[in-house]
C-alpha cells in the first residue's frame, strides 16, 4: 500500500526517525521528515503531502499556526500529537481544520490506525471537493445558458421552449458546446 507522501514534523530526531521507520515498515512511501515548522512549510511545495503528522510543540513555534498553514496550503490529512495536558486546548484551537489531535506518546498501533483513518478522511474530502467543484461548474454553466435563453425570449420574442431548443440546435449544428453558444448569444444581445 502506498499512501502517497507523508510529512512528519517533529523537533526530536529520534521520535521522527521512529515514526518514519514504523510507517515505512507498514508500506507508507515516501516518508519525509522536517524538524521545525519553517522547514516543513518549505517542503509543502516540494513534497505535496497526503498526510502530515505533527508532534507539538515544535522548536520554532507551538504548532497551531503551522497546522493552520498546512490546512490552508495542502489537502493533506493532519494528525497532531500533543502533550496530554495540551490536547483539549489544541482541539479547541484546531477544530476548524479537521486535524486529528492525539495525546503523546503514541504507540505503534495507534500511529498506524490514525494514519489510515486520516488518509481515508482525506480521500473522502478530496472526492467531495471534486464533486462540489464539478457541480458548481455545471450550475454556473446552466446559469449562463438560462441567461442566454431569457435574452432570446426578451429580444427575439421566442417562447422559453423555443429559445432553449434554438440554443440546443445551434450547438448541434455548429458542433459547439451549449455553453459557448450561450456565451455568444449573451455577447450579441446583452
Amino acid at each position: 500500500m502506498s499512501a502517497g507522501n507523508v510529512l512528519i514534523v517533529c523537533g526530536k530526531s529520534e521520535v521522527a526517525g521512529s515514526m518514519e521507520s514504523t510507517l515505512i515498515k507498514e508500506g507508507y512511501h515516501p516518508v519525509n521528515c522536517a524538524h521545525s515548522a519553517n522547514e516543513a512549510r518549505r517542503q509543502f511545495f516540494m513534497v505535496q503531502p497526503d498526510l502530515i503528522i505533527v508532534s507539538t510543540p515544535l522548536p520554532d513555534e507551538q504548532g497551531i499556526d503551522f497546522v493552520f498553514d498546512a490546512y490552508e496550503k495542502t489537502s493533506a490529512g493532519i494528525i497532531v500529537m500533543a502533550r496530554p495536558e495540551q490536547v483539549s486546548h489544541m482541539q479547541d484551537a484546531l477544530e476548524s481544520t479537521g486535524a486529528m489531535i492525539l495525546p503523546k506518546p503514541l504507540n505503534r498501533l495507534t500511529l498506524i490506525q490514525s494514519a489510515r483513518f486520516a488518509l481515508s478522511v482525506r480521500s473522502s474530502m478530496v472526492q467531495l471537493r471534486s464533486e462540489r467543484d464539478n457541480l458548481k461548474k455545471r450550475m454556473d454553466e446552466r446559469k449562463i445558458i438560462e441567461q442566454a435563453k431569457w435574452l432570446l425570449v426578451e429580444k427575439l420574442n421566442m417562447s422559453e421552449p423555443e429559445a432553449f431548443r434554438y440554443i440546443q440546435k445551434k450547438a448541434m449544428d455548429l458542433r459547439l458546446p451549449q455553453l459557448q453558444v450561450a456565451e455568444d448569444i449573451i455577447k450579441e444581445y446583452a
